[in-house]
C-alpha cells in the first residue's frame, strides 16, 4: 500500500514540535540538580513542579477560548518565545525562589503549544489523511521528549548545566522560526452564539468522559514516575536498571503512535482509550508485584504500549468530538483535568506511600483507574 504524500505543512508542524519537546525534555534531568545546588530543599522541588501545573490548570480555559478566537498558531507562537526565553532564566537565578516564576512561565508555554498543536494539524490536514498526521504529531513529540534528556545529560556531564540551557532555548527558536512558515487556514467568524457558554462545553459527555480519563492517564503517570524508582530501589534496583526500564518505555510508546493515529480511522477512539487505560493499570499493578530487572523492563515496555495508545486516541477523540470552532476550549477542560490530576495525585499518592510503601501507591493508581474506567464508560453512554 502506497504511503500518502505528506504535506508541507505538516512536515513543517511536525518537526516544529519536535524542537519544542525536545527544547522541554532536554531540561528534564539537570533540573533537579541545578534547583539544589541554588539551595532548594527537597520540600521546595516538589512545589516546583506544582506551581506549573497550577499555572496550567487556572490559564487551560481563557487560552481555549482564544485558541478558538485567534487561532492555534497565534497561541503557540508566545508560547514557543516562552520556551525559548524560560532556558536562559535559568542561568540568570541566583536563588532557589526565582525559580518559581521561571516555572510558571513554562506551565504558560506547554499550556500554549501542544493542545494547538495537535489542533492545528488536525485543522491543516484533509479528512482521508488527519489520522495519520496526528499519528505523526505524536510519534514527533515522542521523539523529541525521547532525545531531549539525552541532549541535556550529556552537555551537562561535559560542559555543565548553562550549555545545556543555551541548548534547549536553541531548539525551542528554531520551533518558533519553523511554526512561521506554517499558513493557518483561515478561522470563519464566530459570533457568540457560536461560542456556547463554557458550562454547556463541560457538559458535554464526550468532554466529561475524556476528561475523567484524562484525570486517570495522570494518576498512573506520576504513581509511575514519581514511585517505580523508589519501589526499584526497595527491590534492589540501581539508578541504570531504573532507567533501563524508564528508556524501554519511552522507545515503545514513541514507536506505537504512528500506527495507532491511523488506526483510529478504523477502531473507535473511545475504545482505544478505554483499552490504553486499562491495559496501563493491569501493568502497572503488575509491575508492583515484580522484582527481577527482565520482567520489569518488558513491563515497562507494555506500560509504554498502552501510554502510548492512550495519548493518541485521547488526543483524537476529543479533536473529532467537539466542534470545530470550540476544538480549544475542549482541548482546554481535556488538558485541566489532566493538570488537576498532576495536582491531586502526587500529594494522595504520597500519604498512601507513606502509610504503607512505593508498591502500595502504584497498586492504588491501578485500582483506581479500573474503577474510574467504570465511570469514564457510563458518562460516555450518555452521549
Amino acid at each position: 500500500m502506497k504511503l500518502p504524500e505528506i504535506p508541507r505543512r505538516v512536515k513543517l508542524l511536525t518537526l516544529a514540535i519536535f524542537f519544542a519537546d525536545a527544547s522541554h525534555s532536554t531540561v528534564i534531568p539537570i533540573f533537579p540538580g541545578y534547583a539544589r545546588n541554588l539551595g532548594a530543599s527537597l520540600t521546595i522541588l516538589g512545589t516546583y513542579g506544582s506551581a506549573a501545573a497550577i499555572t496550567m490548570l487556572v490559564l487551560s480555559l481563557p487560552l481555549g477560548r482564544l485558541s478558538d478566537r485567534l487561532g492555534r498558531k497565534t497561541m503557540m507562537t508566545p508560547g514557543l518565545i516562552l520556551f525559548t526565553i524560560v532556558p536562559l532564566s535559568y542561568i540568570a537565578a541566583t536563588n532557589p525562589i526565582h525559580l518559581y516564576p521561571i516555572r510558571i512561565a513554562l506551565g504558560m508555554g506547554v499550556g500554549m503549544i501542544f493542545g494547538n498543536g495537535f489542533l492545528l494539524i488536525s485543522e491543516i490536514t484533509c479528512s482521508e489523511h488527519r489520522n495519520t498526521s496526528q499519528g505523526l504529531y505524536m510519534t514527533s513529540m515522542g521523539l523529541g521528549f525521547t532525545l531531549g534528556p539525552l541532549i541535556g545529560g550529556y552537555a551537562t556531564k561535559i560542559r555543565g548545566p548553562e550549555t545545556a540551557f543555551v541548548l534547549s532555548s536553541i531548539l525551542a527558536l528554531t520551533s518558533l522560526l519553523l511554526i512561521q512558515f506554517i499558513k493557518e487556514d483561515k478561522k470563519r467568524a464566530s459570533n457568540e452564539r457560536d461560542l456556547r457558554n463554557l458550562g454547556t462545553i463541560i457538559k458535554e459527555p464526550s468532554v466529561q468522559a475524556s476528561g475523567l480519563a484524562n484525570f486517570l492517564n495522570a494518576l498512573m503517570f506520576n504513581a509511575l514516575t514519581l514511585f517505580f524508582p523508589v519501589y526499584g530501589t526497595d527491590v534492589g534496583l540501581d539508578e541504570a536498571q531504573i532507567g533501563v526500564g524508564f528508556t524501554t518505555r519511552g522507545i515503545v510508546s514513541t514507536i506505537v503512535r504512528l500506527p495507532v493515529g491511523i488506526l483510529t480511522k478504523y477502531i473507535q477512539t473511545f475504545t482505544l482509550m478505554a483499552v490504553g487505560l486499562a491495559l496501563s493499570a493491569f501493568t502497572i499493578l503488575t509491575v508492583s508485584f515484580q522484582t527481577a530487572i527482565i520482567i520489569l523492563s518488558i513491563l515497562m515496555g507494555i506500560q509504554g504500549l498502552a501510554y502510548g495508545i492512550y495519548l493518541t486516541s485521547g488526543n483524537v477523540y476529543i479533536a473529532e468530538e467537539s466542534p470545530p470552532n470550540q476544538r480549544g476550549t475542549a482541548m482546554a477542560v481535556y488538558s485541566m483535568f489532566g493538570n488537576l490530576g498532576g495536582i491531586v495525585g502526587p500529594l494522595i499518592l504520597g500519604v498512601i506511600a507513606d502509610t504503607t510503601n512505593s508498591s502500595g501507591a502504584l497498586k492504588f493508581s491501578a485500582f483506581a483507574t479500573i474503577i474510574g474506567l467504570i465511570v469514564v464508560y457510563l458518562v460516555q453512554r450518555r452521549d
